[in-house]
This record gives structure tokens, sequence and C-alpha cells, in this order.
């Protein structure tokens, strides 16, 4: 059968109609499904018309505003703290899935989830220019929140 009519239950016209676009063929005689490679860069082109004036280097950023970073070993997250609030009155609570934040002006907390589990004891906080950096080992199990000390 050629590549159209390999599976006559799709009607590719229909799929392209849907996409938009024409699906690309690698080789004449080889469908779309023989090769995957072009979904990614649909996919990519599909978020950013859904999501514009997203940057790939925003999106490591979390709906907290704060910035994560992923390591092989550790994950690393970090706050700007404004300029009225006290940082030594900043309390950092870990847990497995997240962190919490508490000690602001405004009295309410922040609650950040983690991208992967963490171990919650192994957390090093740091305190430097109203940047609030925590640092997490990976892998942990799921268990209650463990204070992280700041160092000043």
């Amino acid at each position: 059968m050629s590549g159209l009519n390999r599976h006559p239950w799709l009607k590719w016209d229909h799929v392209e109609k849907f996409l938009g676009q024409k699906l690309p063929f690698a080789e004449k005689g080889q469908t779309f499904l023989d090769n995957m490679t072009w979904v990614e860069g649909y996919v990519q082109d599909m978020l950013k018309k859904a999501m514009p004036g997203m940057d790939a280097s925003i999106s490591s950023h979390g709906p907290s505003g704060a910035e994560i970073f992923e390591t092989h070993e550790h994950v690393i997250i970090k706050v700007k703290i404004a300029k009225g609030e006290d940082p030594r009155a900043l309390r950092v609570f870990v847990k497995s899935n997240q962190l919490k934040l508490t000690g602001f002006t405004s009295g309410k907390g922040r609650i950040i989830k983690f991208p992967t589990l963490v171990l919650p004891r192994s957390a090093r906080v740091s305190y430097k220019q109203r940047l609030l950096q925590i640092k997490v080992r990976k892998r942990g199990l799921k268990e209650n929140y463990t204070e992280a000390y700041i160092r000043y």
C-alpha cells in the first residue's frame, strides 16, 4: 500500500486541515507516522503561539516568581526579596515536594513546588544582596516540612 493509503481510516487531508499546515513527508511513500522528528518543532511553535512573549529561558521561573534550576543531584531555587522585607524574619520550611517561605511583612507565606522529590534535611539556604537561594539534594521521600536555617 502507498503511504497515504496505508491507514485508510485516517483522512490525512482532515488532519492537515486541523493542524493548519501540510504534513511533512521525508521520502516518497513514507508517511509522517514513519518519521516523527517534525513533532517537536510543531509543538514548540504551538506553545509560542499560545503563550506570546514567553521565552524558553523564562520557562524555568515558577508561578511564584522564583527561579528554579535543576542539576543532576540538586534543585536550586532563587527568590528575589523585596527591599521592604526583613531578611532576618524570613523562615524556610522544606518538604520533599515543595518549600514554604514565611515571615514576609504582608503576613502571607509562599509555597514553591519542586520539579522533583528532594531530601528536605539536605537543604542549604543562603541570603545575599536581597537574593534568597535554596539548594536541596534530589530524591526524597514524602515527609513533614523541615526548617532550613538561613546563614547570614
